[in-house]
């Protein structure tokens, strides 16, 4: 799978999980990790080599900031480090060695 494949569905998986906690079994900590895995998905895109993507990178930072206050910012940087994290780390390990 490449990284920009799993960072996608990473993303659309969050999504779910946000509609999923917020319709069928309510759930705050869910809700949170499911945004933090949307989101965190989507700040990194992957071309020839990965960027930031500045729009969802300053929404992360701003709904961390009220999570901080107001939420559960554990849940939220747990989904945000698995949505960022992981397609990086595909593409550490999909990297031709020079």
């Amino acid at each position: 799978m490449r990284p920009d494949r799993l960072s996608q569905a990473l993303s659309l998986l969050g999504i779910a999980g946000y509609v999923y906690f917020l319709w069928f079994r309510p759930n705050q900590e869910g809700l949170a990790l499911a945004l933090g895995l949307a989101l965190g998905g989507a700040a990194v895109a992957y071309g020839e080599r990965p960027f930031l993507v500045p729009l969802f990178a300053v929404l992360y930072g701003g709904i961390l900031f009220l999570q901080l206050f107001y939420g559960h910012p554990w849940a939220f940087l747990l989904g945000g480090l698995l949505g960022a994290g992981l397609p990086y780390a595909l593409y550490r390990l999909r990297k031709p060695r020079r």
